[in-house]
């Protein structure tokens, strides 16, 4: 009798341990996908900040709003107890091996304010394509993960394509716990973007 509720008891323990870590990967998942919609986003946003056939009214706009996708929205901001300057975009090119970093509000302005091409057309990994790492707590309510995507470039002179190249890049993912009247909230904010390599197309 007694091994009978024991193996009734240790059954319903494990059952229960499976049903909350599929409820905690399927939470996961939530996250990480909410994280690589945020970076499309970003990517977007900079692919309309980069082309001069846009108004340059509206360029502006979507500076605002690539901005607000940001931890401290390019300003200063704490982590780990240490205030940072803000956060920061690295580039590369096919000429210039190693990467160059530059403030996110500086990386913005000067794609708006750069008339080299007459036309430029960016391409982004799909989101369903982006590969994101696990959650890792570094407090009690924020977490982090990076995303890794790829980015093509193609700037235009006279209707035609001069140059081309694909970088490789990925991007640091703040996610913050919130406790509301609903339950839990997830809030995804972007950090600093690393640049891997670029090469010629």
């Amino acid at each position: 009798m007694k091994k009978n509720i024991l193996k009734t008891v240790m059954t319903a323990v494990m059952l229960l341990a499976c049903i909350t870590a599929q409820a905690q990967s399927s939470a996961d998942e939530m996250i990480k996908r909410r994280c690589a919609d945020k970076v499309k986003q970003m990517c977007d946003y900079i692919e309309y900040m980069a082309n001069p056939q846009q108004k340059e009214t509206n360029r502006r706009y979507y500076r605002n709003a690539a901005l607000n996708l940001f931890i401290g929205r390019g300003n200063s901001y704490e982590e780990n107890g240490r205030i940072r300057d803000g956060v920061t975009m690295e580039v590369t090119s096919v000429s210039r091996k190693n990467p160059y970093s530059y403030p996110i509000r500086t990386y913005f302005s000067n794609l708006i304010n750069r008339l080299s091409y007459s036309k430029v057309v960016m391409q982004t990994t799909d989101v369903s394509a982006m590969k994101v790492s696990e959650l890792q707590p570094i407090s009690d309510d924020t977490y982090v993960c990076t995303v890794y995507f790829e980015q093509s470039f193609c700037g235009y002179r006279d209707g035609r394509p001069v140059y081309k190249d694909i970088t490789r890049k990925r991007v640091k993912c703040y996610v913050k716990v919130e406790q509301t009247e609903d339950g839990e909230e997830y809030i995804v904010m972007l950090g600093d973007v690393t640049a891997t390599d670029t090469q010629r197309l």
